[in-house]
């Protein structure tokens, strides 16, 4: 076994990056520089680091070799008989990118040196500066914007309730005292009291003070009405219009305490309040980066308090598998975990030593027990037949072994994709669809099918076998047999398919039990609207949470399908382009969170929050009620991942 040298107070070497954006006929120059700052001379070593950003593998490397490159992990070498003697740098230049580096977050994140003992020693790794960045100081703070004097109701709530008529204030002091006396209305009461110690443990949400009674009233399954008087009267037709009611008198209590000078409880009026939509979801990448339960847990919560129902865990990708498999162990065995001299190398900022996890089938029934009692349904995601590299790497038998030549996808993997020609790959597939299904309940399970590669499989005599008449480009015929399949599978077990968008190409997922997130842009969806799909909208330049807030260098995050404020996630208009026969298929949207840039989980804060709130009250409040001053101000109260916004 390779031994791995941990960091220490100061690791013996320090890597310098600098990037140098293109300009005239000049390329872009991504430059490195390697620090020994030990004590003795370094002789036969290589470098290796990974990060967002991808070498490719025509770019021109100016003193250097390249030994390996996978995607984002690449490793090099000095020229033969180079010695990094004490207190001195080498320094290499890379021309050219897959992708030009636009923020400090798509650079190198970890490295390491392998010295000629094969030893694996840790670098510390500077933060990437750009020669064109007008400033030098990466943005990490969650950003509270809005004036609290725009509440002219002096109700903060997100998403904003849809009729507010309210008056008076009360002292804010007290707790809510829940009188709750039907089932219906205990088992509300009892989810909400688990819901607030979850987030706000010191708060004393919950108590003497402030009678909150229930009542039954007919309407629509997710609504409520609040009544304001002597004592305060919830109404709802069910579980979940109790649980959303309660959620909002816990953010007026709360919001009335910490700036009572602007905020209140109110003594008299009401609220009415319903969904606009029926599907308000939230993406959340744990294959990129790997999410413990506790983490898992408190973002289902803040799910809840946002009012988002569903919950789309995406859980495997070419970078790891992160659920157990009874009938495949090596999936989580080998798959969940990345690092030099294992099957899948250091990826996206993790180091030499073994980085990740996978989540037991007991942990997932768990989590999917705690959505349903905050009314969130787990919509799980295992991304087939592309981004499998993790899968295929874990269980070599489902490669074609006739393939002599290489495909690589969009993020540089190579040969991704499940063989619908190899014999056990279909078996496979309906094993672990069927293992899937046992431990999520709920109707709709995501087959991924998005990103295959236009040359995927060219050279695999067995997907000639399989489609003999598929014509010179197989993938889109291949990758639609193998999603019909699947989808018949999923069909008859009682459930409901959903993929990304290219599902539908060559009619792969049909529209009869089916479902279509539309990631690229709006004229996607309202086209998949149009041939009779139900569409979930989640267009990357406005609701992909890993894209950066602006194009500025020190703002974190990516920017390939651009760059979204704040402001703009909550002014976006998913319904743009639908035609209004059309419009009843857009089902609802869907906040997507992408982990590649948040090894750092400042990162992660800065990005999602409080985007993630505007994209639950678009999906919640109708458009005539929303108002962007009212929500800016009102963000600031929202719960976060790491710590709340407010202090």
């Amino acid at each position: 076994m390779v031994e791995t040298i941990g960091m220490t107070a100061q690791a013996p070497f320090a890597l310098e990056l600098e990037w140098t954006v293109a300009a005239g006929d000049q390329p872009c120059i991504y430059r490195f520089t390697l620090h020994n700052r030990g004590t003795e001379p370094l002789a036969n070593f290589s470098l290796a680091w990974s990060g967002p950003g991808r070498i490719d593998p025509k770019s021109a490397i100016e003193n250097a070799v390249l030994l390996r490159r996978v995607s984002n992990f690449t490793e090099v070498m000095p020229p033969q008989g180079f010695v990094l003697e004490p207190n001195t740098s080498w320094t290499f230049t890379i021309r050219g990118t897959s992708y030009p580096l636009r923020h400090w977050t798509d650079a190198a994140r970890s490295a390491y040196v392998t010295n000629a003992a094969g030893k694996h020693v840790s670098v510390d790794v500077g933060i990437c500066r750009s020669t064109g960045a007008t400033d030098d100081t990466p943005k990490l703070d969650i950003e509270a914007i809005g004036d609290l004097s725009d509440l002219s109701d002096g109700i903060a709530v997100v998403p904003r309730p849809g009729t507010v008529h309210v008056n008076g204030a009360r002292n804010a002091a007290s707790s809510l005292s829940l009188r709750a006396k039907s089932p219906v209305a205990l088992k509300a009461a009892t989810h909400f009291e688990t819901l607030v110690t979850q987030l706000f443990p010191d708060e004393s949400l919950i108590g003497d003070g402030i009678d909150i009674n229930f009542a039954h009233r007919d309407g629509a399954q997710e609504s409520y009405t609040i009544a304001f008087g002597d004592q305060v009267t919830l109404s709802a037709s069910s579980e979940s219009g109790y649980l959303y009611g309660l959620v909002t008198l816990g953010q007026i209590l709360r919001a009335a305490r910490q700036a009572p000078e602007h905020c209140r409880f109110p003594t008299e009026g009401y609220i009415h309040d319903t969904p606009h939509h029926t599907w308000r979801g939230a993406h959340l990448d744990v294959a990129r980066q790997y999410y413990t339960m506790d983490e898992l847990r408190r973002f289902t919560a803040i799910l809840a308090w946002n009012k988002l129902n569903r919950f789309h865990l995406h859980l495997t990708e070419d970078e790891a598998w992160r659920y157990e498999v009874e009938a495949y162990p090596d999936l989580a065995r080998v798959g969940a975990f990345r690092g030099a001299g294992l099957a899948l190398p250091p990826l996206l900022g993790s180091g030499a030593a073994s980085y990740g996890g996978f989540y037991a089938k007991a942990d997932l029934r768990a989590l999917v027990a705690l959505a349903e009692n905050y009314n969130i349904v787990v919509v799980p995601e295992v991304d087939v037949p592309g981004h499998s590299y993790a899968a295929i790497m874990a269980l070599p038998f489902l490669r074609d072994p006739g393939e002599n030549a290489e495909y690589q996808s969009i993020q540089g993997f190579p040969n991704n994709c499940l063989n619908a020609g190899v014999p056990k790959t279909l078996q496979f597939v309906e094993t672990i669809f069927a293992e899937l299904m046992e431990i999520f309940p709920g109707p709709w399970i995501h087959v991924g099918a998005d990103e295959v590669p236009e040359d995927a499989w060219h050279a695999s005599p067995l997907a000639r076998q399989h489609l003999p008449n598929a014509g010179e480009t197989i993938a889109q015929p291949l990758q639609a047999d193998f999603l019909r399949h699947l989808h018949r599978q999923i069909q008859a077990a009682g459930r409901t398919t959903g993929a990304w968008e290219e599902g539908a190409h060559g009619g792969g997922v049909t529209p009869e039990k089916s479902y279509l997130v539309a990631w690229r842009s709006t004229a996607v969806g309202a086209e998949l609207a149009a041939q009779g799909y139900d569409v979930v909208m989640s267009p990357g330049q406005a609701y992909y949470l890993d894209m950066a807030l602006s194009p500025d260098w020190w703002e974190p995050g990516a920017s390939w399908a651009g760059t979204s404020s704040l402001e703009n996630t909550y002014r976006f208009d998913p319904y743009h382009g639908f035609a209004p026969e059309h419009r009843a298929r857009m089902i609802g949207v869907q906040a997507c969170i992408w982990s590649e840039p948040m090894s750092d989980r400042r990162v992660f804060q800065r990005l999602v929050f409080p985007r993630l709130s505007a994209i639950a009250e678009t999906g919640w409040t109708p458009p005539s009620a929303k108002s962007w001053k009212h929500f800016a101000a009102s963000s600031r109260f929202m719960p976060s991942l790491y710590g709340d916004l407010c202090a």
